[in-house]
Order: structure tokens, then sequence, then C-alpha cells
């Protein structure tokens, strides 16, 4: 005898249409949360310190992720088994965390070349062997919460689904956008993102502060906190314009170096442990 099931209305073919219809936005919200997070955060900040195209990250992240996460989201739906669910979402995962770390140091450099020319050559850009371990990292937390999402997504999509209520149908979305601010914010601070922003911080934060007091008496002991003289050998080229971006970094994301395009010039930045430390002019082919 062939079992029917328990409720016949989720087998019904609009139904089912319905259903892989909104694992497939369940799965691009959440890719876009994660990439919001992840990179979006980060770019927002690099923006207010004259970061050098800097949504570029995030808008190839999140173009990557919801496109993984829809996929993703579209065949939890037809498998329709919360098992499967959940490992095709640590599929997506592991996806999430490799671009971790290939984005913001492979992908990157790539596509900044392409949108600034004049950066060929000077982002040296190494990834180191120990590095996969940082996507091993990634991989463990994000997976936690991927998991969970993996999980949740067929009960609770079948009940949004028949849901008539405007937050009944946004339930599954809101809660995997809770799931990947969390998971998006421990990577964001822990592994590559902050390590490489911090140094661009502190080299802005210097910067403005020699041009806001240009021609001024200024305290030497507020001087040195700005770490000022490591601007010396470059201050005929501070204008007050400039971009910035990493150019180089060690394997401990703790001598990191910073590229600023100045109006007429172009310099180099050594920062070690969020400290500027020199800087000197680079020769740049126009």
């Amino acid at each position: 005898m062939k079992l029917q099931p328990l409720n016949p209305n989720l087998e019904r073919p609009d139904v089912l249409r319905d259903k892989h219809r909104y694992g497939i936005w369940f799965g691009v919200f959440l890719g876009f949360g994660f990439a919001f997070f992840t990179w979006g955060v980060d770019s927002y900040i690099l923006s207010t310190h004259n970061g050098l195209q800097p949504w570029l990250k995030f808008i190839i992240g999140a173009a990557i992720c919801m496109a993984v996460g829809g996929v993703t989201g579209w065949l939890s739906a037809r498998a329709n088994k919360s098992l499967y669910s959940v490992l095709f979402w640590l599929a997506a995962g592991s996806v999430f965390a490799w671009l971790t770390v290939n984005l913001p140091l492979v992908i990157l450099p790539k596509a900044m070349s392409i949108m600034e020319p004049q950066t060929s050559g000077l982002l040296d850009y190494t990834y180191y062997d120990d590095f996969g371990r940082r996507v091993l990292v990634a991989y463990t937390w994000l997976g936690i919460f991927i998991m969970i999402a993996g999980l949740l997504q067929i009960p609770m999509s079948d009940s949004a689904v028949f849901s008539t209520s405007f937050f009944g149908k946004l339930g599954p979305i809101f809660m995997s956008l809770v799931l990947m601010a969390i998971a998006g914010t421990i990577v964001d601070n822990g592994l590559i993102n902050e390590p490489l922003r911090t140094p661009t911080v502190s080299i802005d934060n210097t910067l403005r502060f020699i041009v806001d007091n240009r021609g001024k008496e200024v305290d030497s002991a507020e001087a040195r906190r700005m770490h000022t003289g490591a601007f010396r050998a470059i201050d005929d080229s501070v204008t007050p314009q400039y971009k910035l971006i990493v150019s180089g970094y060690d394997n401990l994301l703790g001598d990191i170096d910073i590229l600023v395009r100045f109006e007429r010039d172009w310099a180099e930045c050594k920062v070690v442990y969020n400290q500027p430390i020199s800087c000197k002019v680079l020769d740049v082919s126009p």
C-alpha cells in the first residue's frame, strides 16, 4: 500500500513551485547576508578612510555568494529533506570559507589591476602556505551557523509558503540574515579583513592629521602620538586628496605595506602592528 503524504497540499505542483522559488530567495538572501557582514562592513569602513575602490571586494563577494546561495537554496528545496539541505549548505559554506581568504588576497588584486591599471606591479599579494589554515578556521566557524540554516530551511520554508502574513513569509529569511550576521562578523574581525583594514585606517588618520595641521604649530607629543615622523620623507608629496590600498603583507599579517595615491605621486608606507614606521615615494610611470 502506497503511503499518502501527511499534508497532501505540500505535494501540489503549484506549492512545489512556490517552495522551490522560496528556496532560491532564501539562499540569495543568505548569501547576501554573509557577503554584507563579511565584506560590506569592511568596504564601508574603507570608504570612510579614503580606500581605493573600497566597494569592489563587496560587489564581487556578494555576486558570488548570492549565486551560490540561490542554487543551494533551490537544490535544498528540490530535495525537500533537512539532511540533504544541511549537506548542500555545508558544501556552499566551503565556497564561502574559501572566499574569505582568496577574495581579498587573490581575486581582488587581479580585479584591481583591471579597474586601476596603474596598480599593476605595485600590489605584492603573496599567498602563504599557512593561509590554508585560515580557510579551515573560517569554515569551522561558518559551518556551525550555515548548518543551522540548512537544518531549518525546509521546515521554516514550508510554513512560510503557506503564511498569509508579511512577517510569516520573511521569518526564515530574517533568521538566515541573523545567522550570517554572526558568522560574517566573526570572519571579518578574526581572519583577513581586520588585520588589513586597521593599518589602512591608521595611515589615513595620520595623513588627515598632517593635512589638517599643515602650516600650524603642532604639539610635539601629539605629533609623536600620530607618528608624523614616518611621513617626513614624503612630506612634499602629501596632498589633501589621496587613496589607500594594501600593497603587501607578511605571513602573520602584522607587517603591512600601504600604497598611497596622491594627486601627483605614489608612495608606499610600512605599518608594523598598526604603527606607521616609514614611507617612501615610488617611481610610477603615468
